[in-house]
């Protein structure tokens, strides 16, 4: 088990991983998860996933937190979200990118994880919620909040090393 922790981002307690966090999108985003609609219909565990995840957008990084309460790490985020809607995934990232079927990134959708290397450690991962439109939610790193990302953004665009997913 420590093996696997020490590829996940929640093995990295003492890195600062402002670097997770690129320059923000120019358009606003809203919390209000009342006015999410997904652009192309899709399931509702699907749903839940993206209305969790954004509902989750300023709760504090918390290395190796799994709840709204204790914060979140990266990998802790997705698992507590999945299991919202009903699906148990691995803790790591490592183990989530493992274990998950592929999806090309051009065809993903609500739901599906998207994964990256860390540049500041080598075999480092993390992970972040895919929700819409290049759009996805992650917990950063130490001295953050859960927020968005965009995979449309250059440092993402560098670090991106697949998407996979459990429906």
């Amino acid at each position: 088990m420590l093996i696997a922790l020490s590829f996940s981002c929640a093995a990295h307690k003492g890195i600062d991983h402002k670097l997770h966090i690129p320059p923000p999108k120019t358009e606003s985003h809203t919390k209000d998860t009342d006015l999410y609609q997904p652009p192309v219909k899709i399931s509702k565990q699907r749903n839940i996933i993206a209305q969790h995840a954004i509902q989750s957008i300023g709760i504090p990084y918390k290395w190796g937190g799994q709840s709204p309460e204790t914060g979140f790490d990266c990998s802790g985020l997705s698992t507590f979200i999945h299991k919202m809607a009903g699906i148990i995934i691995p803790r790591t990232a490592k183990a989530q990118f493992d274990k998950g079927q592929f999806v090309v990134k051009q065809n993903l959708l609500a739901g599906d994880l998207v994964f990256f290397k860390d540049p500041q450690k080598k075999g480092g991962w993390h992970v972040g919620i895919y929700i819409f439109d290049g759009l996805f939610v992650h917990a950063p790193g130490k001295g953050s909040r859960v927020t968005y990302g965009d995979l449309n953004n250059p440092y993402f665009q560098k670090y991106y090393i697949g998407s996979k997913n459990y429906l």
